[in-house]
């Protein structure tokens, strides 16, 4: 219980509900209690963390370096991280109560230079998957000695790769390179992409594919020494 003192204008020390008064250097101080806070998991509440997790493990599923080829340019203020969170959740497939990320509805992404690129195709087979494109412009005229990027989501899993070609766009008809398939899929997943440039004129190596099957452990550190065994 609250004691109060100097009268009714005066501080007071102690719990009057919600309240807590005490003194500091002879100055009266009053302070409200923490309030505890709800959390009701409403379906919507469960609908959207269930969304933001699916989003976040998208953009958790590329590198740095990955980041930076969509993202030449980082926003002041913001990570490309959160860049990408945020265009990947602007407008999302909404089904059954259930919000999602629509990959198959994707045609661009970061904040590089846009141009008139070819849309590409992507097929599956049982081994392998295959790119194409044969749409001809003022673009692909100018840039057929390019080597592009593809990048290329997994609809039905729900990944996403940016892998190397291993043609040039060609200044004109119908190119395609094809890639295992056992880093990105099974036949029967559907899959959407898109190109982007790079204005490289010899075969890009790196970062390939995001399908990372074996991890290589990390070796213990010896806890007297502070070093690796």
């Amino acid at each position: 219980m609250g004691k109060i003192k100097q009268g009714i204008l005066g501080g007071f020390k102690g719990k009057v509900g919600t309240v807590i008064g005490s003194s500091w250097n002879g100055i009266a101080y009053m302070k409200g209690l923490p309030q505890s806070q709800k959390d009701p998991k409403t379906a919507a509440q469960m609908a959207q963390r269930d969304f933001f997790r699916e989003v976040q493990d998208l953009v958790g599923q590329l590198t740095y370096e990955q980041l930076a080829f969509l993202f030449p340019n980082s926003a002041k203020g913001m990570s490309r991280r959160n860049l990408l969170v945020k265009q990947l959740s602007a407008d999302p497939l909404i089904a059954e109560g259930a919000k999602h990320a629509d990959l198959a509805d994707i045609t661009s992404l970061g904040n590089a230079p846009t141009a008139d690129l070819p849309d590409v195709t992507i097929t599956a087979s049982r081994s392998n998957i295959t790119i194409t494109w044969d749409a001809e412009n003022d673009w692909r005229a100018q840039h057929g000695d390019e080597y592009p990027t593809i990048c290329v989501f997994n609809v039905t899993q729900k990944k996403i790769f940016l892998v190397h070609s291993t043609v040039t766009v060609g200044a004109s008809g119908s190119q395609s390179f094809s890639v295992n398939h056992d880093a990105f899929g099974i036949g029967s997943d559907e899959y959407n992409g898109f190109m982007l440039s790079t204005g490289s004129k010899v075969v890009l190596v790196g970062f390939g594919t995001l399908g990372v099957i074996n991890r290589p452990a990390r070796q213990k550190r010896n806890p007297r020494t502070g070093k690796q065994n």
